[in-house]
């Protein structure tokens, strides 16, 4: 966490400060934007960028550009909100992989003020399971390979990719794809859709790895 000015770091060699109890990342501080009203997605893509190329995937080559990357953000939210209804304060879970995916998933999300909470494709079926059960997420997006760790799970599932291989899906409640989320054009619609989403609002619940324990949240 960042800290400002008037936060009193006792310990410099952890961040920790008895103020209030936490922990503080010992990096020079970012400069927040002064409008306190601007979301982390509206922030990100006013930016000026020096490339095209929003995102490479090493694994494949693949780019992402910018038009790209929004364009699909605006069509995702859309489909969340509008069809899906999605609102601010949902949690929506991610189990995959890194992949370009991703980022369009979570800027859509955290646009409409919705959480992302991201589990690791390692963990079991069982800590899963823990972990949906704490967050409680209104969606859940995750592949046809890691998708039978959700099965048993009523959380509805967004399917990222096909499933060409033909992964048993049994015991999930599968309502569509990524793909086919992104095919719906909202565009101006969502704008007028979104509930506001400020600079201090909840955008992430994460959970820890859970090395000494089951993860918590």
């Amino acid at each position: 966490m960042a800290y400002n000015s008037s936060t009193t770091i006792d310990d410099s060699r952890s961040g920790y400060s008895t103020q209030n109890s936490t922990f503080y990342s010992k990096r020079t501080p970012v400069p927040l934007p002064p409008n306190t009203s601007l979301n982390i997605t509206t922030f990100i893509s006013s930016r000026p960028h020096k490339t095209s190329t929003a995102f490479i995937d090493a694994s494949n080559g693949r780019h992402l550009s910018y038009s790209d990357l929004w364009s699909s953000v605006d069509s995702l939210s859309f489909s969340l909100s509008s069809i899906y209804g999605v609102r601010k304060g949902h949690v929506i879970l991610i189990l995959s992989p890194n992949s370009l995916s991703f980022p369009i998933i979570c800027l859509s999300v955290m646009s409409l003020g919705a959480l992302i909470t991201t589990t690791n494709p390692l963990n079991t079926s069982r800590e899963i399971a823990k972990q949906v059960a704490d967050s409680n997420p209104y969606l859940a997006f995750t592949t046809p390979e890691l998708a039978h760790k959700l099965a048993g799970c009523k959380t509805p599932v967004v399917l990222i990719g096909d499933n060409s291989r033909n992964e048993k899906l049994s015991g999930l409640n599968v309502i569509t794809t990524l793909d086919e989320m992104m095919m719906n054009k909202g565009g101006e619609k969502v704008v007028m859709m979104k509930e506001r989403v400020c600079q201090n609002d909840d955008a992430a619940l994460l959970y820890s790895s859970g090395t000494t324990g089951a993860s918590k949240g």
